[in-house]
């Protein structure tokens, strides 16, 4: 395989891991977006834990190394 071929190789599989990765960021977001609504039964402390969360979830398509994710943790 030439350099070509297998650089083209390497950025569809970039590609492809940043698809399923902002799919599965966007299903997380979702999920939680109950908790930043105003009549949210959460604290205000609780609310800003899963802003931070679903930030730190947001932030997650700017890594410029995608082979090793770390998934933030859902605030308790």
């Amino acid at each position: 395989m030439n350099g070509k071929h297998a650089y083209s190789a390497f950025v569809q599989n970039q590609n492809d891991i940043l698809e399923n990765l902002r799919t599965t960021r966007n299903i997380l977001l979702t999920e939680s977006d109950w908790t930043q609504v105003e009549d949210s039964p959460l604290s205000e402390e609780k609310k800003t834990e899963w802003k931070n969360y679903r930030q730190a979830l947001r932030d997650l398509t700017d890594l410029d190394d995608l082979t090793t994710i770390a998934w933030p943790s859902k605030p308790l």
